[in-house]
């Protein structure tokens, strides 16, 4: 692309090459090093065609005569050419200059801010956090450093497990990792005696123990808060009685079978957005912050659906400008009462049950057993259903230390 840039700014010239030894021409400029590019045979003119700076054209007219060749321009291209044909325009030429000037100075502060990865945490609350941190639209690129925003990032947002910033040409993109909500991670202590319990009432489905002593088989039905594996290892004595306790973090992985119940009622009366055919599509042009309505004010509507395209002003890749151009995009409706058929209510309710089980689907939870029914009259369509799934059931709690009665001391005298 360099390459291109001064080819433009030095000038240059396509043209064909004819006569009695173009080769001998090519070769000749090849030891003179004179820089020929996207040379190609002309079959017509029976030579060659090529493109050749203005330094190379001047330098090869000596080689013309010699190879007894002529050269015939087909284009003038470059910034050399540009500036003769609007010599007589000097205004014009100014404009060009001081745009370009413009460009060169609006690429040194960021225009577009990408934030990607977000769930828990808004996208606005990310561009906020930024604004605070003196990152935000129109920031100098210079004042941005991506180390010290992702160590931020992840100091104040516990949320994020992972992210990475990166600043390229005018825009700023924002990649966040987040880790798992507080609900689904099971933090495993470091240090004291702690024994894995049951959280809900269920049948033990599968048990692996790591550390600590199992209190229960496969096939066991537990309540909430019963012991699974414990803390406590029984030392025991050469008679094979508990002799002393010796207490740790219980570790281990246990499932069991638990149900799961859903039930949904959706009314079959309900109003029905109905759209009138009245639309309108409304242009706004942002430079900076001002903002520039174009053409007339459209008619409003009553009740209508509203969709805002922003396109921005991007010259290359990732080289944006605070140039903006809004479509807004109107559609009336009206609401008109409506009822859904058996079939659609049914269809509706069904949508709900799905979205139900698909939670346990992208969790890895193995769904054992479901069942679902579904009853509709003139005025409701309700949805019964249970599953019978396989979920982790271990929660850590305190293990209970137990003090060991102090043995009798023997009377018998020592030997």
């Amino acid at each position: 692309m360099l390459l291109s840039m001064l080819k433009f700014l030095q000038g240059f010239l396509q043209v064909t090459l004819t006569g009695n030894s173009p080769e001998r021409f090519l070769n000749l400029c090849i030891r003179r090093n004179i820089l020929i590019w996207n040379l190609c045979p002309n079959k017509e003119a029976d030579g060659f065609d090529f493109c050749i700076s203005l330094k190379g054209f001047r330098a090869s007219k000596e080689l013309l005569k010699k190879t007894h060749t002529s050269m015939k321009i087909r284009k003038k291209c470059g910034l050399p050419f540009f500036l003769h044909r609007y010599r007589a325009r000097k205004l014009f030429v100014i404009g060009i200059l001081l745009c370009v000037m413009l460009l060169w100075g609006y690429s040194k502060y960021v225009w577009k801010i990408e934030v990607n990865g977000t769930s828990q945490l808004s996208q606005d609350m990310i561009l906020t956090w930024l604004e605070e941190q003196e990152a935000s639209f129109g920031t100098k690129k210079t004042q941005i450093d991506c180390a010290a925003i992702e160590a931020a990032l992840r100091s104040d947002f516990d949320v994020i497990a992972w992210t990475s910033v990166k600043l390229e040409g005018t825009k700023l993109t924002v990649d966040i990792q987040e880790s798992l909500p507080e609900d689904e991670v099971q933090t495993l202590p470091t240090e004291g005696a702690w024994d894995l319990v049951a959280a809900e009432d269920a049948t033990v489905a599968s048990i692996y123990t790591r550390q600590g002593t199992p209190q229960v088989e496969k096939g066991a039905v537990v309540s909430k808060g019963a012991i699974l594996i414990s803390g406590r290892l029984d030392i025991m004595d050469d008679n094979g009685e508990v002799a002393n306790y010796r207490y740790v973090v219980s570790d281990g992985d246990v499932t069991g079978t638990v149900t799961r119940t859903y039930q949904s009622a959706l009314a079959r009366d309900y109003q029905k957005k109905v759209y009138t055919g009245e639309e309108n599509t409304a242009y706004t042009l942002q430079i900076g912050g001002t903002r520039i309505p174009l053409g007339k004010e459209k008619k409003a509507y009553s009740a209508c659906e509203t969709v805002v395209t922003d396109h921005q002003l991007e010259l290359l890749p990732d080289l944006y400008l605070p140039v903006h151009l809004f479509v807004t995009d109107r559609k009336a409706y009206v609401y008109q009462p409506a009822t859904y058929t058996k079939t659609e209510a049914e269809v509706l309710a069904k949508e709900g049950w799905d979205a139900f089980l698909e939670k346990f689907t992208q969790k890895g939870i193995p769904i054992i057993v479901k069942n679902v029914k579904i009853e509709t009259d003139e005025k409701n369509c309700v949805i019964r259903g249970s599953i019978q799934a396989e979920v982790p059931i271990g929660k850590y709690a305190p293990t209970e230390r137990i003090t060991l009665p102090e043995q009798p001391q023997s009377d018998e005298p020592s030997e």
